[in-house]
This record gives C-alpha cells, sequence and structure tokens, in this order.
C-alpha cells in the first residue's frame, strides 16, 4: 500500500524472485459501483475496476504505465482554487 510509484518498483523489484506481490491501489473513485469507470485499471490484460474488483490486486499483472497516465486526468482541475458559493470555475464560471 503507497503511491503508486512506490507500488510499481517493489513490484519490478520482486517479479525477478516470483514472489507473489499484492498491491492496493486507490485510483480516483466517483461513485463506489464501477459505474462511473473513474477507477478503472488494466490487471492482467483486463480491464478491471478497483471500487469493486479490487483495491487489491497482483502487482505482477498491473499496467502501472495506463494507471499512471489516468492518475494524471484531473490534475488541471485539482489545481485550482477552491470553489465560492456563487460559482463553479470548473463548468466556466456558471452559477450554481
Amino acid at each position: 500500500m503507497g503511491p503508486v510509484p512506490m507500488m510499481h518498483a517493489v513490484a519490478e523489484l520482486t517479479r525477478p524472485f516470483g514472489i507473489e506481490t499484492i498491491v492496493s491501489l486507490n485510483p480516483i473513485m466517483i461513485d463506489g459501483t464501477g459505474m462511473c469507470g473513474g477507477c478503472r485499471v488494466m490487471v492482467g490484460g483486463e480491464m478491471k475496476f478497483a471500487c469493486v474488483d479490487g483495491p487489491e490486486f497482483d502487482g505482477h499483472q498491473v499496467d502501472f504505465a495506463s494507471l499512471q497516465d489516468r492518475l494524471t486526468t484531473y490534475r488541471e482541475y485539482e489545481s485550482l482554487p477552491p470553489h465560492s458559493n456563487s460559482k463553479c470555475r470548473i463548468a466556466g464560471g456558471d452559477p450554481l
């Protein structure tokens, strides 16, 4: 359990020795049912949803490159100042 880059590094460290490595993935989760797809991750060539299929997966089967890319999807919005009560900056300034 920890940051994705650390879990990736540990999985690669244990791979040559055949040591079972379970990682706990906590990507962006929106609804907790898998319907939004925000937490999807490729594991063993199959699409999985961390909120319903995990969050624990075989670290040697996780596609860490695509996972790390997905984790930056909302980076632009995460850096915005907090919302005010009168305007939503993400929605183009439309009143709430």
